[in-house]
């Protein structure tokens, strides 16, 4: 999912690549070359390099549409609902009254479309660095996209980072929809920007960052862990699977000033979203449920707690 930029200078690029109908598209591999993931492109609906990343979007064939980032893959039709609606439904149903909510990146417009879903929704800011993944969003991802044109909704195209920075104590909640630790997304993933979160919530407010494949970024997810722990009230890695995110496995970092995760839902306010693809009750417990490979990547006190 596209994000914004810690720091104001152009990223550095690589080389351009480029796609081609009928071609097989390998996303670069991870875990020293040795894993990666194939699609076979039918239509290349858009591709351009923008201000900050190659940008492309793509069809093909059951996987839909998907919208991809310096040839890394952001979203896909195919099953994009187990991204959005587990980074947004969780955290959202965990707080007893979001009214002010901020989305960082997700330029392409799911998680706000999911975060509009809720009732007690007053407004939904969203920051994107780059003008242009919302705009061809719009243009290709209309199902995802639907939400910019809500009244409720407030788009900042703008460095996320800052736009933290000048809101103390501004919103309920907050979700970090970021791609990879790396270009555009680099500065999301350090202690200065979790303290620049935390201090941009309000009492008991909730924040929820992209935080990657354990599978592919252990060393990350531990650091990272290690670097917050204390900040909030609470932290937590929970996960999802997602077929198109190499490894089928993405976590998001949960932290809190007060509320608590694993909570039982609110059942009344679970109903009034409508019918949902992939996100329940059950499925939002059991999220926080990890191996015991994954819990030693954990400081001890959230290990415990997701034992």
């Amino acid at each position: 999912m596209p994000a914004s930029r810690a720091d104001r200078a152009k990223p550095d690029l690589p080389e351009r690549f480029h796609l081609s109908a009928g071609e097989t598209f390998l996303e670069p591999p991870c875990l020293e070359g040795s894993l990666g993931l194939a699609i076979k492109v039918d239509r290349v609906l858009c591709q351009e390099r923008t201000e900050y990343q190659d940008l492309a979007i793509i069809e093909a064939g059951p996987l839909g549409r998907i919208l991809l980032l310096d040839g890394n893959i952001q979203v896909s039709q195919f099953d994009e609902p187990a991204y959005h609606e587990m980074m947004v439904h969780v955290p959202m149903l965990s707080h007893p009254d979001p009214k002010r909510v901020l989305i960082i990146g997700g330029g392409d417009g799911g998680a706000l479309r999911e975060v509009l879903k809720h009732e007690s929704v007053q407004e939904a800011h969203i920051c994107e660095i780059d003008k242009r993944v919302v705009e061809l969003s719009r243009r290709h991802l209309a199902e995802l996209a639907s939400g910019f044109d809500h009244p409720k909704t407030r788009l900042h195209i703008g460095d996320g980072f800052a736009f933290l920075a000048g809101h103390k104590e501004a919103f309920d909640l907050i979700i970090v929809d970021s791609s990879d630790p790396e270009g555009p997304a680099e500065g999301l993933f350090g202690p200065d920007f979790y303290r620049n979160l935390k201090q941009a919530l309000r009492p008991g407010g909730i924040a929820v960052s992209q935080m990657e494949s354990c599978h592919l970024y252990a060393p990350l997810i531990s650091r990272i862990f290690e670097q917050i722990e204390g900040m909030f009230e609470t932290s937590y890695y929970y996960t999802t699977m997602v077929a198109t995110y190499l490894s089928g496995v993405i976590g998001f970092a949960f932290n809190s000033l007060g509320p608590d995760p694993l909570a039982p839902v609110d059942q009344k306010r679970l109903q009034a979203l409508g019918e949902l693809d992939y996100y329940n009750p059950t499925l939002h417990r059991a999220a926080f449920a990890l191996p015991c490979r994954w819990l030693k990547l954990l400081p001890p006190e959230t290990a415990r707690r997701q034992a």
